[in-house]
Order: structure tokens, then C-alpha cells, then sequence
């Protein structure tokens, strides 16, 4: 019976510890030895959220402040500006490029109105906080709906200021937004969807029909989801079908949404696109669109990699979790048999 305790123990100690790794892990790597919080001012018009939510006027000049915590042991040299909110192509609200390419609604961005000179490096000393601020000016005629950005600020290494020296792209490690909302109005603009181009493309080696969505209204697109379809020019039969939730559009913004083709290689020939949009508020938008996919388009497509099929890990986890059990429950017939035969034992010693 004791040579089952020690199995049955050790079994326990073992599933213990890799909890214990995994948790470690995960400990480790949320640790990245810096954080970044907002100064909030009177003008903000949310309390209870953590970034820049300001209501403004037009001309209103103000500075806002970040505050920069340095918990590690060393000093660190970090990079701030304030970006333009975009959409990436995967329909998330991205904050992280300084220049990017921007939408042909936008009138009034993040870059007309925040100085030059908030873009900046700073160095915080060890176990210490730094204080830095950007400033913006408001245009003077008033604006509707919001401009939307964030303060980014990336952690800087030594390596990586050392190549910018030789003309090499300065590469971050981790990087912190804290979003800003401006707006002279408590009334939220309704947002809009348009669908543009529709044609045959390639995200990283695998091939897609890409649909570009615009959002050309200065109103927030939120809780996004898309379902779509692909067939032959007048038929009804479906080629290509996709759904995607979850998703947002920023203001003045525009993505191209991917159709992967899967283990489908589509011919030359006219097709066409359905698809339809919901969003919060009870928005709804249904299009229907013909694009071709030519043979020289197939021709540069062709012999590339398509989506593959996610493997879905999840009855290895049911599998994993029924073989342990199953341990269990002999270990625990084994104990008790046993101890039966334990108990039998001295009851015949008893009785002699």
C-alpha cells in the first residue's frame, strides 16, 4: 500500500509542477519591466476609462501628459509620438504606425493637428518615472464626429539605437498605446460602410479575394461582423465562403477583408461578391459586387501557398484529459484493493 501512496504522490507533485511552469511562463513574459499610464485632465469626458477621452473646442490648445514607469534595474530609452488611428487588414483598430497610408475621408488627422515635435526619445533612469507631453491645436472651424489616435510609446534597446546609427530600422520590443478621442460633441456620428475594389491577391504567400470595406464617416465602427461568399458569375452555387466577428473600423478608415481560398484554385472568369456587414447599434450593410480574376492574375498566383486548414487541438485535450483520469481511477482501485486485502489480512491474524 505504501508503494502506491509514493505513485499516487508523485503522479500529484508532477501535474503540480507543470502548472506550476506554465504559470511562470506566463508571469514571465506579461513582465516587461516598464508601464505607461495618462495624466487625465479637467476636459476629460469618460472618468471611467484609462486614455484620453477630452471633449474640445475649437482652437483649443492643450498638452498631454504620459507618465513613463521604469521598474527594472537599468536604464531604458523608449520612443513617443502620437499616430492615426487606421484598420489593419485584419479588422483591428491599429495605432502602431507612425506614417501610414490614410484614408481619402479623412479631413482633419492626428498629424494636422499634434505638433512636430511630439514624436521624441526619452531616457528614464532605473526604478524611476519620467513625465513626458505632446501638444495638439484644435482647427477653427468645428469638427464632427472624432479624431481618433493613440500615444505609442516602444521600448528602445541598445542594439536597436546602435543599428539606427548605420541607417538600419530602429526595431522595438514592446510598445504601449494610450489611446486619444477627441471630440466637440457628446453626439456619436453613425458610421458607414462602402465596398470598393474586389480582386485576387496574396496576404504573406497565400491567396485571397480581398475586398476593400471604407468607413468614410467620423464615427467609430464597433463589434463588426462580416459573412461573405464567392460564386461564378450568374450561378448560385457558392465557391469561396467566409465569416469573420469581432472585428472594428476606425473613423475615416478602410481595410481590405480576406477570402482565403483554401484548398480551392479558382479559374479565370467573372464572379460574384456577396457579403454583408453588421455592426453595434443595429447597423446593417448588404453588398453585392462582380469582379474577374484573369489568367495572368492566376498566372502570378499560381504554385503559391494556400491557407492551410487550423488544426484543431481540441479533443487532444479531451483525449489527454480522460487518459489521466483513467489513471486516477486505477490508482485509486488499486489502493483500495489493497487495503481490502490489508484488511482481510489481519482479520485471519485475529483470528488465529
Amino acid at each position: 500500500m505504501k508503494r502506491w501512496l509514493k505513485i499516487l504522490v508523485t503522479l500529484g507533485t508532477l501535474l503540480m509542477a507543470f502548472g506550476w511552469v506554465q504559470q511562470t511562463e506566463t508571469a514571465h513574459a506579461e513582465s516587461v519591466g516598464y508601464s505607461v499610464s495618462a495624466v487625465l485632465p479637467k476636459n476629460q469626458d469618460d472618468k471611467k476609462v484609462t486614455y484620453f477621452a477630452l471633449r474640445v473646442k475649437p482652437k483649443q490648445q492643450q498638452k498631454l501628459t504620459i507618465v513613463i514607469r521604469n521598474t527594472s534595474k537599468s536604464m531604458k530609452r523608449f520612443q513617443v509620438g502620437v499616430n492615426q488611428a487606421i484598420t489593419n487588414d485584419n479588422g483591428v483598430i491599429d495605432y502602431s504606425k507612425a506614417n501610414p497610408t490614410l484614408d481619402s475621408s479623412l479631413k482633419v488627422g492626428i498629424k494636422d493637428i499634434f505638433s512636430k515635435d511630439s514624436t521624441q526619445k526619452v531616457n528614464v533612469p532605473a526604478k524611476s518615472t519620467k513625465r513626458v507631453s505632446v501638444s495638439y491645436t484644435m482647427p477653427a472651424d468645428k469638427i464632427d464626429g472624432m479624431i481618433l489616435g493613440g500615444v505609442y510609446v516602444k521600448q528602445l534597446t541598445a542594439s536597436d539605437s546602435s543599428s539606427a546609427k548605420k541607417g538600419v530600422t530602429i526595431k522595438n520590443a514592446f510598445a504601449y498605446v494610450i489611446g486619444v478621442r477627441l471630440r466637440e460633441s457628446s453626439v456619436d456620428v453613425a458610421p458607414d460602410m462602402r465596398l470598393h475594389t474586389v480582386k485576387a491577391g496574396q496576404i504573406n504567400s497565400y491567396n485571397q479575394i480581398q475586398a476593400n470595406l471604407q468607413n468614410p464617416r467620423p464615427g467609430l465602427m464597433s463589434e463588426l461582423k462580416i459573412k461573405s461568399k464567392v460564386t461564378k458569375a450568374n450561378d448560385s452555387k457558392t465557391v469561396l465562403s467566409n465569416q469573420k466577428s469581432n472585428m472594428s473600423m476606425a473613423p475615416n478608415s478602410n481595410f481590405n477583408y480576406s477570402i482565403p481560398w483554401g484548398s480551392t484554385q479558382l479559374k479565370a472568369g467573372e464572379y460574384t461578391l456577396t457579403l454583408d456587414a453588421y455592426a453595434k447599434g443595429g447597423y446593417h450593410w448588404h453588398f453585392v459586387k462582380n469582379f474577374n480574376v484573369t489568367q495572368a492574375q492566376i498566372n502570378q498566383l499560381k504554385n503559391k501557398i494556400n491557407t492551410p486548414q487550423q488544426k484543431n487541438y481540441f479533443w487532444w485535450f479531451v483525449a489527454g484529459g480522460i487518459l489521466i483520469l483513467l489513471l486516477l481511477l486505477i490508482i485509486i482501485y488499486l489502493l483500495l484493493k489493497n487495503r481490502r486485502r490489508d484488511d482481510d489480512d489481519s482479520d485471519q491474524t485475529d483470528a488465529k
